[in-house]
């Protein structure tokens, strides 16, 4: 009887532990999906922000392109007025 009587005392504890380990492990997961909510709210975030920053960039670079449009010929004025001046002014 002491034997049946261990072996029902032993699953019970079985059961319990199993019961404990159970719940232990449906708490973990629920803040498994609770940080996976926030990292998908940062991601989110994160998106935004870089999604701004590309916009920026690309007024940046159409500004800088209109800039060097307007530049080139500037210089290419300058570089020959003075190529002019160096080499086909008459001396005086």
């Amino acid at each position: 009887m002491t034997d049946h009587s261990d072996q029902l005392d032993r699953i019970e504890r079985l059961l319990r532990d199993g019961n404990d380990l159970r719940r232990q492990a449906i708490a973990v997961q629920q803040e498994a999906i609770e940080l996976q909510k926030s990292l998908v709210a940062d991601q989110r975030a994160n998106i935004t922000k870089a999604s701004l920053v590309n916009d920026q960039a690309l007024a940046l670079q159409s500004r800088a392109r209109r800039v060097v449009t307007v530049i080139i010929p500037i210089l290419l004025l300058l570089v020959g007025y003075v190529s002019w001046l160096l080499f086909f002014r008459p001396y005086r």
